[in-house]
């Protein structure tokens, strides 16, 4: 499933001509970095307008700064690192101060030991075998799901249904499929990875 093919080729249609070549996917990555800290504090000041605003831009960049290095090149082993601590920083940040106060404790529980039994497998993959690239397309549906339920969360904070936050939960429960969909992709075993 070459789903990041297709996302690629839409955000270098859409985004990447109004990116000046001098910007790197690393320096893309590291604002994203440098947003954490602003969200943290737009949301422990209950300032969600805002929140909602910088979280939005951030998720974005998730997916601009991957298009960017394929596209043109410039994927490094820096930025493979910085993305990924990047992203984790994100959802793990808003996950801590949305799910136990809106779904429990459970959740979040779940979603800590899915994202570590993922790290472990990617983590023994690099080492042991050869990594299948198809765990790529589920780590990005999971990465879309998990920021679609936060701007869900978000929207339900001004809303007086509870609709958003409804769909949010199930978003949320199903993101955890895509990480576990994601940490068994990863191997290939030692005999697959001489043919391939």
């Amino acid at each position: 499933m070459n789903f990041q093919k297709y996302t690629d080729k839409f955000i270098a249609g859409t985004l990447l001509p109004f990116m000046p070549r001098s910007v790197s996917p690393n320096q893309v990555t590291w604002l994203r970095i440098i947003s954490l800290p602003f969200i943290f504090y737009l949301l422990v000041k209950e300032n969600y307008l805002s929140g909602l605003i910088l979280f939005s831009i951030s998720a974005l960049t998730d997916a601009l700064d991957g298009a960017m290095a394929r596209t043109r090149n410039q994927i490094t082993e820096l930025g493979k690192i910085l993305d990924a601590v990047a992203d984790k920083g994100l959802i793990f940040l808003v996950a801590f101060i949305f799910i136990p106060r809106y779904f429990g404790w459970t959740l979040l529980v779940w979603l800590i030991l899915l994202e570590a039994l993922n790290a472990a497998m990617a983590y023994w993959s690099k080492r042991k075998i050869r990594i299948n690239p198809g765990a790529n397309w589920a780590g990005k549906i999971k990465m879309i799901i998990q920021c679609a339920a936060f701007i869900m969360i978000f929207i339900g904070l001004f809303s007086p249904s509870d609709f958003w936050l409804k769909y949010a939960y199930l978003l949320l429960w199903l993101s955890l499929f895509f990480t576990l969909l994601q940490a068994f992709l990863y191997p290939r075993t030692r005999q697959q990875s001489r043919h391939a």
